[in-house]
């Protein structure tokens, strides 16, 4: 029998997490759990050390470290998790939220590993410097969003050339079909229901404005190396069309499947052979209907950003990331309306001075230096 592949979890108590896990437990046959990371969650962390018997564990936060009680030994802190995903492996899967998964995941592409990457702000804020790095090291970085894989998946990587535009869908979150004139009035609680699938608060909120797209444009353009204008976004709200690509001779490849991460990380940590998931099967015959919107820009003005971001060359994919970031966790905390998370990121953009990062360093600066001018702006003019 071929050798298991030996499999390193950033961020295994998320919701990346916790799909991946349920992925191993139905292959255990074929994946080995070497390394594990956490930030706050020893309980979890604890439990999942014991059922996979994982050697290398990280607790990146030291807080909760006296309550861990897994089988093996517990290393702490930034600098244990970046030494975490330079352990030799098959493939790292990058699950941490934000900005603090972007050590880590460049160690581990730095070293040879492989990465699975569900971490959309690190490609956002340091793609070019990833996919430099891969090139050098000839790895893989892989696509973990529902909508990269699709791209990924019917992408012809030779024929690129033949290729005119692609598609993302957005399901359109919570707030679709709300009226404009409702939007200030969202709280924190509404905005974390999203109506297919779930995630985290972060996330959840980023898509209920629609500023996970404009992220994913980003992201799309430096993973594929396709212009900003050859992507498009149309609302799905069904979500059984995760991405399309169109060719130049009016061909259209597209990706349909339910919404269950279980399968892009499954393509991930296999391509190009392919798992039996057993998961409930998809008929055409009992989809009643498929719909598409055009996006209503009015409702969510954050998504032109991923556009504007991308042409503008006074704007950054850094500051755009970092600020959105900052008002959500003050929307989170009730000290911003909805509708001012586009008016910081906004503002914040316009206010940073562009500097263009030379190494991932840099992007740390000057994701710090955001998040001050962000915090600012909230607290003269935006904070309740």
């Amino acid at each position: 029998m071929k050798n298991k592949k030996n499999i390193i979890l950033l961020g295994a108590t998320g919701s990346i997490g916790e799909s991946s896990l349920r992925l191993l437990r139905k292959n255990k046959e074929k994946f080995n759990l070497v390394g594990v990371s956490a930030h706050n969650n020893t309980e979890l962390l604890s439990k999942i050390v014991n059922e996979f018997d994982v050697p290398n564990v990280v607790l990146s936060n030291p807080k909760n470290a006296k309550s861990y009680y897994g089988k093996s030994e517990l290393n702490i802190g930034h600098s244990s998790l970046i030494e975490l995903a330079k352990i030799s492996c098959d493939i790292v899967i990058s699950g941490i939220i934000g900005l603090s998964g972007l050590h880590p995941a460049f160690a581990a592409i730095s070293v040879g590993n492989n990465l699975a990457i569900a971490n959309k702000e690190t490609l956002v804020s340091g793609g070019k410097f990833f996919v430099q790095k891969s090139h050098e090291k000839k790895v893989k970085i892989l696509p973990v969003d529902s909508e990269h894989s699709a791209i990924f998946q019917c992408l012809e990587k030779n024929n690129i050339c033949n290729v005119d535009f692609i598609t993302l869908t957005a399901s359109g979150g919570p707030f679709l079909n709300m009226p404009i004139e409702n939007f200030r009035n969202i709280k924190p609680e509404h905005a974390i229901k999203h109506p297919v699938w779930k995630m985290g608060q972060k996330i959840s909120v980023d898509s209920a404005t629609m500023f996970n797209k404009a992220l994913e444009i980003i992201e799309a353009s430096v993973l594929f190396n396709i212009k900003s204008d050859k992507i498009e976004v149309t609302i799905h709200p069904e979500h059984i069309i995760h991405g399309l690509v169109h060719y130049k001779d009016g061909s259209v490849l597209a990706n349909l499947g339910f919404p269950d991460m279980i399968t892009p990380l499954s393509v991930a940590l296999n391509w190009p052979t392919r798992l039996n998931l057993n998961l409930k099967k998809l008929s055409l015959n009992k989809i009643s209907n498929l719909s598409f919107f055009e996006p209503d820009f009015k409702k969510f003005p954050g998504l032109k950003l991923g556009w504007e971001v991308l042409q503008n060359p006074n704007y950054s994919p850094v500051i755009l990331n970092a600020s959105n970031e900052i008002a959500v966790d003050a929307f989170l905390k009730n000290k911003v309306k909805f509708t001012d998370i586009y008016n910081i990121v906004y503002e914040t953009l316009n206010v940073c001075k562009i500097s263009v990062p030379k190494n991932i360093d840099d992007i740390i600066e000057i994701d710090r230096t955001t998040r001050m001018v962000s915090l600012d702006l909230i607290k003269r003019k935006f904070q309740k």
